[in-house]
Parts: structure tokens; C-alpha cells; sequence
């Protein structure tokens, strides 16, 4: 049976809404428990690496927020860039399992498996048994939710989210079935309470609910109200936070990222699927099921096919073209386009006959080799075991990267004095991104630590934290900051004659690092000042 005629199948009527799928029988429950589990098991042991790994700068952050009074959370995402619900999440995460490395990671690793039975449920209910499962080893082996299954941050809730937000718009806008529209607004409200590129998807799902209206005949205007109340609600949750993203839109950035090229749409495509081959081989399968579903273009898969290719590209043009004006455009956010991406190469994969079959195959196979290539992205750990045995509380600890210093404060305590090159850092849990890279640009670090040698007693100590130089430095101006302020230090410091440098830098410049990598330089006060 050809594609196009296995869609015909879904049309209930002759206004093109799709009848529901059949439930399985109560007999097959069981078995599809059970093979969901083991999926998920199997999934959960190939992820487990990198769990224990050390915190990087970024976790830090997410550590420190959360690690705040709940009510305070809120209004101190007026110093960062991002909404308050992963932090939420993971303040009452911390209260039960700690905020060690693994206790912490294991939250994104929960939400990156929960992505599985999510994903067979969307395919299931929208297409049959083939598509949901196909679906779901699409998500048990997603490079995307492996990576960032490994990190404290909020990526595998942002990808889980969209994967809600496009079966559930499948269902409302284009079978019409009203019952999923609470989930299709709970789904996309609470991502863009998790991710501000959330509203990029949200653009996403109003053009494509937009085309789904124009396409259901004389059902056009039910739709058109379907969208104004799914699309209304889910923006009248969100709203309370509008202030607050304005106040971050106007006074925080990201200086760490460039302006996208006009080929990066692409690579973000084939970055979220898995990288250039995975993208070649879903590529292979996309094509012939689009020219068999483009045959039957009244059919509810073409309609649902169309519609997330629409979702998808629309919110992929919305963030490149945001962060054409301020740059933003980073891998790590790609989980936005997740989830109507998967929905889409599912039901190509599971339509597409022996080819999508060795499409799937290959996708999985090739979804595992990363898992195998996990490195921690940070020294900072090992760096800060070097120093405990030398510093001591009232210390100073400056880095010239800013956003390190909740990570030092993670791993060195709140016993010592920590600043960066614009000045001491009252609360060192978090990073304060306002007006940042005018801050550094302004900044003498030696008029700072002037004022903290001061305050040392004999034998304090004044510990200097910068970026390990890299074999092929970032020329990007927020880098070089970085840098100038680490040398003005150690000239400062180097020039006082009642400070000695007792040790440093660590490590050996030529020991290899991972890619987010410090070195320190210690000075002790042996002399007393005249």
C-alpha cells in the first residue's frame, strides 16, 4: 500500500479531520509497558556516562539560582537571561537529592528518558503503532537528549516541552480533535516559563495553525478560534513574565556568541538530529515520503506533515533572525526545534518502507557513537582540590572570566572573598549578566584588587583564576577581556613587593584540559605593608 493511500486511511469525513487511532487492546498493554521499559532502561544505561563528571560554569549557574529561596528566584532572573521554571524545578529537585554532580544531573537525565514514552504516546496516538515506535527509539537514542541529559541545565525539559507542544497541535489543528487543546496550551505555556527560544516555537505553531486553518475548508473558522484560545492562553500565562524578559532583554546579552551565517538554519537542523550524516541519512527517507504523501494532499499525514514542516522552519528563521539583531544562537538552544522535528522524521521513517527502515537503523546506530565520547568540559574541580590544602577563609579569589565564579564558590566554599574584574562579588552563587560587557570594557582589576590586598592579613592569600590560553584563541572581543584582565592582575600582583607568588600557574600549561578550562595563580601576603 503506497504511502499516500495508508494516510487516506485516517480521513473520518469530508472535512478532513482524522479519525482517532485505535487504542491497543487491553491484552497488548502489558507487552508495550514492558517494551517501553526496557527501551528506557536500555537508553538510561548508555546515558549514564558523563553523570559523575564535574560541574562546569554553566551547571554552577543553574546551582546557585536555584539554590535561592523559591520567591527570590524570579526577580534574581532579572541578573540572567532565562525564565524561572527550570530552577523551580530543580530548587525542590535539590531539597530531596542534594546539589551534588550526579544528584543534580540526574534531573535533565529523568526528563531526557520521559522524552521516550512521550514520544512513542505522540506517534501512537497520531499515526499507529509503527510511528510511536519508531518515534520512541528516535528519542532513546537522540544525540541531543544524550548530551544534555549530562548537564544541570534546562535543555532536555525544553526538547521534552516542544515534543509535547507538536503531537499536541497535530491533534488540535489538524484532526481537530478540541479534548488535546488544555495540553496544547499547559505544553507551550510552561516552555516559555522554561526557555525564552519557547516563543520562537510558539511563533512556530501560530503560522502553522495559521495554514492549517486556510487548508480545512469549511472548517476554517473553527480552527482560526482553536488558535486563538490555544495560542491566547498559553501567551496569557506567560505574560506575568514580560517585564522581566523586557528588563533582560534591554540590560543582558550574550557576549560569548556571534552573529549566525545564513547557512547556520542548516546546520542547526542537522546539529539537533545528530550531526551531518544522521541528517543525510533522515534526508534519504524525507524526500520519497514527501513525494508520495504530496500525491494525496487531502490526506491527514500530508496535512500533519506540512504543518510541522511549517512549525519547524518557521522557528527556525524566528531565532536566527533574533539573534541576526542580538546574538544568541547557540547549539545547546537548538532543543526548541526538537520536538516537531522528531515527529516528522518518525512518520517519514515508519512510511518510507525498507528505506525508512534502514534509515531508522542507521539513525540508532550512529544516535549511540557519541555516548561512548563523553569528557568533562571543566578543570575547575581539580583545580580547586590543588588549592584547598593553601587558602583559607578571608582569602581572595578573583577570576577574570565572571561567569566562573559561582563555580569557584561551588567548589571552594563560602568562607573566602570572591570578585571579578569589575569588582567584589556580593553574591558569588550567581553571575549578574546586566550590562555585563560594558562592565568588563570599564574595568580596572588592578583598582579591585588594590582595595582586596588591602584587607589581607599576613599570609592571605590572593588567588588569580583566567581561561586556559587555547591552541587557537577566540577572537571574539568578550575573550580577549578575559585575558587582558588575567594579565593586568599577575602584572599587578607580580610588581607588589610584599606579595610573593607561591604558586602557579596550575596546571602545567602544557598538560591537556578540557575545552572550558582555568588555571590559578597564588600569591601570599609576607610582608607587612608600610
Amino acid at each position: 500500500m503506497s504511502p499516500s493511500a495508508v494516510a487516506a486511511r485516517g480521513i473520518a469525513s469530508d472535512r478532513g479531520e482524522g479519525a482517532p487511532v485505535p487504542c491497543p487492546s487491553p491484552r497488548r498493554w502489558p507487552a508495550t509497558l514492558a517494551a517501553l521499559a526496557a527501551l528506557v532502561v536500555a537508553s538510561g544505561l548508555l546515558r549514564r556516562e558523563g553523570q559523575g563528571f564535574p560541574l562546569w560554569s554553566d551547571e554552577a549557574l543553574s546551582v546557585g539560582i536555584a539554590s535561592h529561596p523559591l520567591v527570590e528566584i524570579p526577580a534574581l532572573l532579572g541578573q540572567d537571561g532565562s525564565p524561572p521554571l527550570y530552577y523551580v524545578v530543580l530548587h525542590q529537585w535539590m531539597r530531596w537529592w542534594g546539589s551534588s554532580g550526579p544528584a543534580i544531573r540526574s534531573l535533565s537525565l529523568l526528563i531526557a528518558l520521559a522524552a521516550i514514552p512521550l514520544a512513542y504516546w505522540s506517534g501512537r496516538s497520531l499515526f499507529g503503532r509503527r510511528v510511536g515506535w519508531t518515534a520512541a527509539a528516535l528519542a532513546a537514542t537522540s544525540t541531543y537528549l544524550t548530551l544534555y541529559s549530562r548537564e544541570a541545565r534546562m535543555y532536555t525539559l525544553v526538547a521534552v516541552l516542544g515534543l509535547a507542544s507538536a503531537a499536541t497541535f497535530v491533534h488540535v489543528f489538524v484532526f481537530g480533535r478540541r479534548r488535546w487543546l488544555p495540553a496544547f496550551v499547559a505544553s507551550n505555556a510552561l516552555l516559555v516559563l522554561t526557555h525564552n527560544w519557547g516563543l520562537f516555537l510558539l511563533a512556530g505553531a501560530a503560522v502553522a495553525a495559521g495554514w492549517c486553518a486556510v487548508a480545512a475548508g469549511d472548517q476554517r473558522r473553527r480552527r482560526l478560534v482553536d488558535a486563538a484560545l490555544g495560542l491566547g492562553a498559553a501567551v496569557v500565562v506567560w505574560l506575568p513574565w514580560l517585564p522581566t524578559l523586557l528588563h533582560q532583554t534591554a540590560h543582558t546579552a550574550a557576549p560569548w556568541s556571534r552573529r549566525p551565517a545564513a547557512g547556520s538554519m542548516a546546520v542547526a537542523l542537522g546539529s539537533v538530529l545528530g550531526g551531518p550524516l544522521v541528517a543525510l541519512v533522515v534526508l534519504a527517507a524525507l524526500v520519497p515520503f514527501a513525494r508520495a504523501v504530496w500525491r494525496d494532499r487531502r490526506a491527514p499525514e500530508h496535512l500533519a506533515a506540512v504543518a510541522l514542516g511549517i512549525m519547524v522552519l518557521t522557528t527556525v528563521v524566528a531565532a536566527w533572525v533574533a539573534s541576526r539583531v542580538e546574538p544568541a544562537w547557540s547549539a545547546r538552544y537548538f532543543g526548541v526545534f526538537l520536538g516537531p522535528l522528531l515527529v516528522l522524521v518518525a512518520l517519514a521513517l515508519a512510511r518510507s518502507g525498507r528505506t525508512g527502515v534502514a534509515a531508522l537503523a542507521g539513525v540508532v546506530v550512529l544516535g549511540l557513537v557519541p555516548v561512548g565520547r563523553a569528557e568533562p568540559k571543566s578543570n575547575v574541580e581539580a583545580v580547586a582540590t590543588q588549592l584547598a590544602g593553601v587558602v583559607r577563609p578571608g582569602d581572595v579569589v578573583l577570576s577574570s572570566q565572571m561567569e566562573q565564579v559561582p563555580l569557584l564558590h561551588y567548589e571552594l566554599g563560602p568562607a573566602l572573598r570572591y570578585a571579578d574584574p569589575t569588582g567584589v562579588v556580593r553574591d558569588p552563587t550567581v553571575a549578574d549578566w546586566r550590562d555585563v560587557f560594558e562592565r568588563m570594557r570599564q574595568a580596572n582589576v588592578a583598582t579591585v584588587l588594590a582595595s582586596l590586598v588591602g584587607d589581607l592579613e599576613r599570609e592571605g592569600h590572593v588567588v588569580v583564576v583566567c581561561p586556559r590560553p587555547s591552541a587557537t584563541p577566540d577572537d571574539l572581543l568578550w575573550y580577549r577581556l578575559m585575558d587582558l584582565h588575567c594579565e593586568a592582575a599577575r602584572r599587578h600582583l607580580d610588581g607588589q613587593p610584599e606579595l610573593a607568588r607561591v604558586m602557579g600557574p596550575i596546571p602545567e600549561p602544557t598538560s591537556p584540559e578540557p575545552p572550558a578550562s582555568v588555571f590559578a595563580v597564588v600569591y601570599e601576603l609576607v610582608a607587612d605593608r608600610r
